[in-house]
């Protein structure tokens, strides 16, 4: 086996050299963290992709512009309680007045080098006197005390656990870091979803290079999650090199980029898992991988669609061994099938082999397959060499109770 170029370590966004990041309340949730800023002692290559809904957040297009204008970015401010949504011209205004004031607060010389992001509750405007006070709060503790951990915390809506991820890897003698925070339980389907992940690393990177494996990264992990079919107005995944490891420049095709290249993959499919695991209302995390189908894109459709149906979803959470359900789902996928050809297996048992039960197995030894934290699903199309991975979860009834009553 290939060694890996990196090792996974503790610590989030502290490990990363020259960034520091925190968390307060600054009052839009109560006695909860709503406001975290994450700042480069320099301005950073910046490469972002955001939400692919028409309906974008203020804060979705402010970002995106600033980014197209100056290619880097210093500090990043996320609130959230408080998405700054379906605002009009004045949520605009206001996103702007964020950057404004938070480029003044920790000496930013230009406010275009502030990248904005807001989570949360849609159609509301943004409290600009309660985040201008965090905003001076966390100006006042961020040269003395840092904690990735706080950031994490702030960016969460109805996250049930901070996500953070860290690793180190090693390039043409030079020890480099990658972590990254995300947020993200609900409102979670790939061209994004209702997620935020901000990622950062030491090393220094070319910005046309950071663009390019930033997109391929989010393709295969971020873009690999669905949680309930929905996509957000608000989605952001922001990642931002400011080369204090003292290595070269990282360049794509060139030696020492393969290392980064695998260490960013690794943090964002990372990341991307911790979502579908904090699922709103989920009880199992379910990986569902979809073999043997005739390319890469029909082995995606089966996948997604498997994975976003609600029947199969409360199979899961019911621990019901139901297969007919994804044979069901498979069919209407869209995808070329040969039914006859379908073999399913959950967590190493075979459920179902030629599009029909397998012979002798107990139902008793199905249901308790199913009874695991983790499903692991494979579905065998038997067509040919394509194949994806999705990941997932199951469809409680939190869920339902979560988002019945939201705002």
């Amino acid at each position: 086996m290939e060694k890996q170029s990196f090792v996974p370590i503790e610590g989030g966004l502290d490990v990363v050299s020259g960034f520091r990041s925190l968390g307060t309340c600054c009052g839009i949730k109560r006695e909860r963290n709503d406001l975290a800023v994450i700042f480069s002692e320099v301005p950073a290559v910046a490469a972002g992709v955001f939400t692919q809904n028409v309906v974008k957040a203020a804060p979705v297009l402010v970002t995106r512009h600033h980014l197209a204008e100056m290619g880097k970015t210093q500090l990043i401010v996320v609130n959230s309680g408080v998405a700054n949504a379906c605002t009009g011209e004045r949520g605009y205004r206001d996103a702007l007045e964020v950057a404004h004031l938070a480029a003044s607060y920790f000496h930013v010389p230009d406010s275009r080098l502030v990248a904005v992001a807001s989570t949360g509750v849609i159609g509301e405007f943004l409290p600009l006197e309660k985040i201008e006070q965090g905003l001076r709060t966390l100006s006042e503790l961020l040269p003395h005390q840092a904690s990735s951990r706080e950031a994490a915390l702030a960016i969460m809506t109805t996250d049930t656990f901070p996500k953070e991820r860290a690793v180190r890897f090693f390039s043409q003698g030079y020890t480099m870091h990658i972590a990254g925070i995300a947020k993200g339980a609900g409102m979670i389907r790939p061209k994004l979803a209702t997620m935020l992940a901000f990622l950062l690393t030491d090393a220094m990177v070319e910005r046309e290079s950071l663009n390019k494996v930033l997109r391929q990264a989010a393709e295969e992990s971020f873009n690999r999650v669905t949680v309930d079919g929905d996509t957000s107005t608000n989605d952001m995944l922001l990642l931002l090199a400011n080369g204090r490891s003292g290595g070269p420049l990282l360049r794509e095709g060139e030696t020492g980029f393969a290392p980064f290249r695998e260490a960013l993959f690794f943090v964002c499919q990372e990341l991307a898992k911790d979502l579908a695991r904090d699922g709103e209302g989920a009880t199992k995390f379910v990986e569902i991988t979809v073999c043997g189908a005739r390319n890469d894109e029909e082995a995606k459709q089966c996948a997604f669609t498997v994975a976003e149906s609600p029947l199969v979803k409360t199979a899961f959470f019911g621990e019901d061994p139901n297969w007919g359900r994804i044979m069901a789902a498979l069919g209407r996928s869209g995808a070329n099938l040969s039914p006859e050809k379908i073999a399913i297996t959950m967590n190493g048992v075979k459920f179902a082999e030629q599009g029909m039960k397998v012979p002798g197995v107990d139902r008793n030894v199905l249901q308790k397959a199913m009874q695991e934290k983790e499903l692991h699903v494979v579905i065998d199309l038997g067509l040919g060499e394509g194949k994806c991975t999705v990941w997932t979860c199951d469809l409680s009834l939190d869920y339902v109770k979560i988002n019945s009553h939201y705002s």
